[in-house]
């Protein structure tokens, strides 16, 4: 999946940078941009206002989700879209790797 920054949090949560710094904040990226970082698995809304879940970092290059199925941490776009109808697009909880094993 394809998501558009920032991103809306649904709460405000700590992000930790790999330089040791911290900051709380309810959107990605906060103030120090675009850097690498770490947070608790948390929920939110993209740029486009589509549903985004699992979010627990970003690695410098993509953002980073942890599959519920397998518990590894992967980009984003190992993971696609929901195929439910509803108002918005949402993603996938699981990686594609995991829901191809059934």
């Amino acid at each position: 999946m394809i998501m558009r920054i920032p991103i809306r949090f649904d709460y405000p949560v700590q992000i930790n940078y790999h330089d040791g710094s911290v900051e709380t904040s309810s959107v990605f990226p906060a103030g120090r941009g675009l850097i690498s970082c770490t947070f608790c698995k948390i929920n939110g809304y993209d740029a486009n206002n589509n549903r985004v879940t699992n979010l627990v970092g970003y690695d410098g290059i993509e953002l980073m989700k942890r599959c519920p199925h397998c518990n590894y941490d992967k980009h984003v776009t190992d993971f696609g879209y929901s195929g439910r109808t509803t108002n918005r697009k949402r993603d996938q909880s699981q990686c594609t790797d995991c829901r191809g094993r059934y």
